[in-house]
């Protein structure tokens, strides 16, 4: 059974893996698991491949979705970018960016959406990359 948060999660991600593909990005992986973490999205497009992170937040969240994105969260998506790396052995440049989407609390319609490009860099592990 999908639990309320989780379902609010997949319509976050169904919405910017679409905004995404309209932008021109080609989708390589959603929700990649690894024993360090999960990649919402790994996307490409021209010579970037970016690890994306997506937060959905009602309308009447206190803060913004971008702020769950903390320094461990960070790291975690760091490290299985890395291990993603190792497996497929692109040769891109790694980015990491947070996709942030704004909904209503009742009807679950997308009230904003902010797509934060090199919203954090390899730094938080040490320069994997």
């Amino acid at each position: 059974m999908v639990t309320e948060r989780r379902r609010r999660g997949n319509l976050g991600e169904d919405f910017a893996a679409k905004y995404l593909q309209n932008e021109g990005y080609t989708i390589l992986e959603r929700n990649f698991n690894t024993r360090m973490g999960e990649i919402d999205i790994i996307a490409q497009k021209g010579k970037y491949i970016a690890f994306v992170e997506v937060k959905s937040r009602a309308d009447d969240c206190l803060y913004l979705p971008r702020e769950a994105v903390t320094l461990p969260k960070q790291r975690k998506i760091c490290k299985a970018a890395m291990l993603y790396k190792l497996q497929k052995g692109f040769t891109a440049q790694p980015r990491f960016d947070v996709f942030e989407v704004v909904y209503g609390k009742y009807d679950l319609e997308v009230k904003s959406f902010t797509h934060i490009e090199n919203a954090f860099g390899t730094e938080s592990v040490n320069g994997f990359f």
